[in-house]
Formats: structure tokens, sequence, C-alpha cells
């Protein structure tokens, strides 16, 4: 007899750089993806040497072997969701773009050109000007933040999120989600609706890396088939619980966020009644954030456990240890029905 088919990993692609810290990029993308449970495969596009504090040196890679990065990984391990990071130039925009042109998955375009720390990562205005005709219109939402949405719209002293999202669609992006907004909280705009995405906003000098950390969960979350404006509140709640319980001991001035270390002090449990009874008990930076709501794609009856399975028994329970663990338990039912 034939054993049964383990359910099929949700499958991630990272496009992006390197960051020598740890914090951000690359490494910060691999680790929200684990955070959820999702699989996370990369396309190296740049190299930094950074820490926490700002960019010191920074080096493309050479736009054959992106080209050959990518060529592989989508031939061999497919992606559910695609996330672009760091534009480098006018022609690797190009390049993915051609690369990316019919990939059935959501694109999530982060169009990293300030980090946390002020350093500046663009390529100039001609791979600006790239992004936007190229991948914007692909992308199913861009993650820019506040300063960055203000660089791509040109509306340098524009103070209304609303403004600057509706603008960022004019010039071609199909729906926006801005990060660090003055007052707290992101704002989305899907291209027919605003809507302010609260959350508090921490104190703790931990911020390195929560940009990068909520654009790679928000693909993850969109992946698994979460609408997009329950995803962008769980990538929220997630990427604040990760900066609230940051790796203060990491780095000097400033430090980065941190979805997965597990300490005592952090246990949370996060319960709630509606149709079905969610409980999440969870070991980490606030792991059961979203885990009790997060039922976008079990709308009735779904038990989930924090390997990505489900099944219909009418009670969720979810244990798992990092910042945003139980959101991609709570989530897993997505996963469902998708073809292997």
């Amino acid at each position: 007899m034939t054993a049964p088919r383990p359910p099929r990993r949700t499958r991630c692609l990272t496009i992006g750089s390197s960051d020598s810290s740890g914090g951000a990029g690359i490494q910060g993308d691999l680790k929200a993806f684990a955070s959820v449970g999702a699989y996370g495969a990369t396309v190296l596009v740049g190299v930094t040497a950074q820490s926490p504090a700002g960019v010191i040196a920074s080096a493309p890679v050479d736009l054959d072997l992106v080209a050959a990065q990518l060529d592989t990984v989508l031939a061999d391990i497919g992606a559910d969701g695609v996330k672009v990071g760091t534009t480098w130039s006018a022609a690797l925009m190009h390049l993915v773009a051609d690369r990316l042109a019919g990939i059935p998955a959501p694109l999530v375009v982060d169009p990293v050109l300030v980090t946390a720390a002020g350093s500046g990562l663009s390529g100039g205005q001609d791979a600006v000007d790239a992004l936007c005709e190229r991948l914007l219109p692909m992308a199913a939402v861009t993650t820019p933040n506040f300063a960055e949405a203000r660089r791509l719209t040109g509306l340098t002293d524009e103070t209304d999120p609303a403004v600057l999202a509706g603008a960022l669609v004019r010039r071609g992006a199909r729906a926006v989600v801005i990060t660090d907004v003055p007052g707290g909280g992101d704002w989305l705009f899907d291209g027919r609706c605003h809507r302010a995405v609260p959350g508090p906003r921490h104190a703790t000098g931990c911020e390195h890396g929560a940009g990068c950390a909520h654009s790679a969960l928000l693909t993850a979350f969109l992946a698994r088939g979460v609408p997009l404006p329950r995803a962008a509140e769980l990538a929220h709640r997630a990427v604040a619980a990760g900066v609230a319980n940051g790796a203060v001991d990491i780095g000097r001035d400033r430090h980065p966020v941190d979805l997965l270390t597990a300490t005592a002090a952090d246990t949370a449990t996060d319960t709630e009644t509606d149709t079905d009874t969610d409980t999440a008990t969870a070991t980490g930076a606030a792991a059961a954030v979203g885990a009790a709501t997060a039922t976008a794609t079990e709308t009735d009856t779904g038990a989930a456990t924090d390997t990505g399975a489900a099944t219909d028994t009418g009670a969720a329970t979810a244990t798992a240890t990092g910042a945003a663990a139980a959101v991609g338990a709570a989530v897993g039912g997505g996963d469902r029905g998708r073809p292997a």
C-alpha cells in the first residue's frame, strides 16, 4: 500500500540582496517565511556590508547569474508567492519582469529604496522608473514605507497616506500597502477602497528588517490564499510583535526585528470564540499574534497545526514558536485544494 503524500509546503521565492548582519534582506525574508511554515528560496541580486546602523558598502550580482538563479529555482522548485526587494538597476528590473511574466503566483514588490536606518539602496531614478513601469503593474501589491512612497510618487512633502497610495495606483500599482505611516499602523489601498491597518508602534530600537519581514509575511499569506486585507493585518501584527520583542542584544545602537526567538518572558496565549473555538498557545515574540482570528481561509470550521496541514473538526489549535508562527498555522488551511 502506497503511503499518502504529505501536504505540499507553501513555496515562497524572494529576489533581493544579502544583509551581512542577518537582520534584513534575503536573510530576514527567509526567517519570516520560516516563522509561518513556508519554504523559502532565494535569488540574490546584490551584496551589502551592513549592520543595523546602516549600509557601509554594496555591489550588484552579475545579471547573467541573476537570470541563472531565477531560471533554476523556478524550473525545479517553482513558487506559490514571489517577493521582489532592492532595485539595483533598470536592467535588473527589466530582467526580473521578463522572467516573472506569466508566473501564476502573487507577486509582492517591496521597493527597498530607504532602509530603517536611512541608508539609500536604489540604483537611481532609471531603476525606480523601470520598477514602476514593469513590476508594479504585475504585482498583487507593492509595500513601500512612507519615505519610499514619497519618493516613488515625487510627493516629497505629502503627509496623507491616502494621497500617496492613490498616486502610486495611478503610476501603475494594482494595490498598495504603505508601512511606517506617521502615527502608527499601515495604509491599504486596493484601487477601490482605502483603509487603515491599525496597530501599535513600539519604540524598542528593533526596527532593522521590519519592512522586509512585513513584505515577506505578506507574500507567504497571499501564497496561501489569504485575502489581501486580512493578509495585511496579519503581517502588520506579526511584525509589530517582532519589533516589540526584538533582538536588543544584537547591534550597538539599532537592533533587528525578531520573529523567531523564544523566551519564557514572551509566552503568550490568544483565545477567541466565534463560530469556531481557536486557541493558540505559543512561546516567542508574541507568537500567538493573529492565531485566534486568522480564519480567512477557514470560514466555518477548521483545525490547524503549525505544519500547515488542516482538517475540518470545528476547533483550531495552534502551538508554535516565533513571532508569527501561530499566524501561519491558523491560515495553513489556505494550502488545501492547490494542486501538488
